[in-house]
Parts: C-alpha cells; structure tokens; sequence
C-alpha cells in the first residue's frame, strides 16, 4: 500500500463526516421554491432516458436503474407521505422525512467514494467504466426514481395550495 492509499484510508473518516453533516442539514425545514420543483420534475425524466438510451447496449445495467427508479420512486413516496408541510403567511416550507432521505442520499455517496477508491487503486484505465455497472446504475436510478417522486409530490401540493388559495 503506498503513501496516498494510506492518507486517503486516514482521511475517509473525517470526509464522510463532513458529508454526513453536510446531508443532515438538508433534512431540516426547507423553503418551497417552485422553480426547483419544476426543475426536478423536468430534468429528471429527460436525465432517465438519456441513460436508458446509453444502456441500451447493456441490458443488465439498464434492467438495474430500470429497477432502482422503481425503488427510488417508492421510497420517495413514502418519504412524501412522511414529510411535514406548512404555510406561514406567503411562504411555503416543506420538512422532509429525514430516515429515507438519509439513506438515498448516503448510498449515492458511499457508490461515488468507492468508484473513486476504485480509480485511486486500480488506475483509471482498468476501472469499468461508469455506464456497464448494474450496481452504479441502480444506485442512479434509486437517486433519480426517489427525487423525481419527491419533487413531483412537492410540485402538487404547491399549486393545490395556489389553488386553494384561489378560490
């Protein structure tokens, strides 16, 4: 084991606790903003069928984020129905179920250090690439079929409320 293998052995504590605290804060209230939602709700889709469309040629891996996104889409409903909702005068704030947020947001990042440990050890030429893992692309699609779930309950319950607010 050379010297970087060892500092970054060293140093992987401290880093997942800084993403640890830094994924804790966004499990805390947070403010409505509906161009987020819009984005989420439109960016997601087109980002799952641009890597279906890449995975074409490897059905293993495309039958993996097929079945992440299914997950990831029932996690994000649960976690929906979990969440908090309220409205203090023209604001709108959402507190999200924190447990499955966690854990969706935990195993994208756990996925991304090991690909990285995965490169440091191995050397960028002999890393499989990123497209033909079954488990990297349900990963993907857990993190993709959660938030685009999330955002689009976000998105109804913001123009319910304008709705209501309407009549």
């Amino acid at each position: 084991m050379t010297q970087s293998h060892m500092i970054m052995l060293a140093m992987s504590p401290l880093i997942l606790w800084r993403i640890y605290k830094r994924v804790q804060r966004l499990t805390v209230r947070q403010q409505s903003r509906l161009w987020r939602h819009w984005f989420g709700v439109t960016f997601l889709p087109l980002a799952l069928l641009a890597m279906g469309f890449f995975m074409a040629a490897h059905p293993p891996a495309l039958a993996s984020l097929i079945g992440g996104v299914a997950a990831g889409g029932a996690l994000g409903w649960h976690a929906l129905r979990r969440s908090g909702f309220e409205r203090v005068g023209d604001a709108y704030f959402y507190t999200p179920y924190a447990p499955i947020g966690m854990l969706v947001a935990m195993i994208f990042i756990v996925r991304v250090l090991y690909r990285i440990f995965e490169m440091a050890t191995l050397g960028p030429q002999q890393t499989p690439s990123f497209g033909s893992s079954p488990l990297t692309m349900g990963i993907m699609g857990v993190v993709a079929g959660y938030y685009l779930v999330y955002a689009s309950g976000l998105l109804r319950w913001r123009l319910a409320q304008a709705r209501d607010q309407a009549t």
